[in-house]
């Protein structure tokens, strides 16, 4: 069942009109790119490959919270939700599969930007190498990662909060990366609350290798089995805390 309900939400991701029209936004900034790497004063391909990667990232959250948001909120304005939940379906398996098939909706753009962005980038001149693919495999799990939060955002809120809230995790998630060098400045009290505020949000900048990949800044593989794990323990205990509030929730 979790299988069924992931392939249907994986099919109707896909044809949602933001899932299309930010890829196709997406498509267009990248071409755009090409135009400002040309008129940059410095080093135009590393412009270009930048922006690309970094369009990649953003074009690819606001995919993830704005497909996360609706899911559940769809399936109950349309009513859709209760003849799932009227037959004997756990509703842990419901949040599961709702989120795998969200998962590889956004998997499936995620790839498809990629290949297009690299694409683009080999027909106009700019160096492609391995260690774009890798940026792009950490900014997928990043995605994904915002994918789950949105979803349980719109457990615990109404989607266009659960949206703004999903937003503002993601700017949290990369600020977080900045808290060390910002440690310096605190004492006492305000280290110790900003630490454990700071461990309430995950660290996104742990995903954040584009500048270093356009550089060809090499990545230990031990450092990148801990950052591929420390994104899917925050997939779990974010996706596990949306099953426990709809447990709760009376729909």
């Amino acid at each position: 069942m979790i299988l069924i309900i992931a392939g249907a939400t994986c099919r109707e991701a896909v044809r949602s009109k933001a899932f299309v029209g930010l890829l196709v936004f997406f498509v267009v900034g990248t071409l755009l790119a090409r135009v400002v790497g040309w008129v940059s004063a410095t080093n135009g391909d590393e412009v270009t490959t930048n922006l690309v990667l970094s369009l990649h990232s953003v074009v690819g959250v606001l995919v993830a919270v704005a497909t996360g948001t609706a899911l559940v909120h769809t399936e109950v304005k349309q009513r859709t939700l209760y003849t799932v939940l009227s037959r004997p379906l756990a509703r842990w398996r419901f949040v599961v599969g709702k989120y795998l098939g969200l998962a590889a909706a956004l998997a499936i753009g995620q790839v498809a930007m990629l290949a297009i962005g690299l694409l683009w980038l080999w027909l106009t001149g700019a160096p492609v190498h391995g260690w774009l693919i890798l940026a792009g495999m950490f900014t997928t799990v990043e995605v994904l990662l915002m994918a789950a939060a949105a979803l349980c955002w719109t457990a615990l809120s109404s989607p266009l909060l659960a949206a703004a809230l999903g937003l503002a995790t993601y700017a949290l998630g990369h600020a977080v990366a900045a808290l060390p060098g910002l440690m310096y400045h605190l004492e006492g009290w305000q280290r110790t609350v900003a630490t454990a505020l700071a461990a309430l949000v995950p660290n996104l900048g742990e995903f954040a290798y584009r500048n270093e990949a356009v550089h060809r800044l090499a990545v230990p593989l031990a450092t990148v089995a801990e950052r591929l794990a420390y994104g899917g323990l925050w997939i779990v205990l974010l996706v596990t805390v949306t099953v426990a509030v709809y447990r709760r929730k009376q729909l």
